[in-house]
């Protein structure tokens, strides 16, 4: 998978910036799921999204530089896979729960935290993968 197959599937990216996070993400991406057969490219694809959308996260509002994403809480948030667990009505209040499940291993607690990484934790279970490698 190039940058350029990736970013054709998954436009919202193009602006990522530094460009070079875009490719380390597909990098990373290409060094695994060989054995997924006909599912290694979207496996590929899932992971790279993930990764990116982790990274947004971490972009200090006011930081998107060089004609990079207007917002990249705005894509941080678009894959975000926060849930409620509980709401109340009268006094408002939300319960989120945290992407991490202690029943998880950690190698791939941060997967549940995006929805992109939820999507690719369905094809691990598919495939009956467990010897996922951060």
């Amino acid at each position: 998978m190039t940058a350029a197959d990736f970013l054709a599937f998954y436009p919202q990216f193009a602006g990522v910036y530094p460009e070079i996070v875009l490719a380390s993400a597909v990098d990373s991406a290409n060094l695994r799921f060989d054995e997924f057969g006909e599912d290694a490219e979207d496996a590929r694809r899932l992971y790279a999204a993930h990764r990116l959308t982790l990274y947004a996260k971490t972009v200090p509002a006011g930081m998107e530089a060089g004609g990079g994403v207007s917002s990249f809480s705005a894509l941080a948030s678009s894959g975000d896979g926060t849930k409620i667990t509980s709401k109340k009505v009268d006094d408002v209040a939300v319960t989120y729960a945290s992407g991490a499940s202690g029943s998880a291993s950690s190698a791939l607690a941060d997967l549940a935290e995006t929805l992109y990484g939820q999507q690719l934790l369905s094809l691990l279970r598919m495939q009956a993968y467990t010897r996922y490698v951060p």
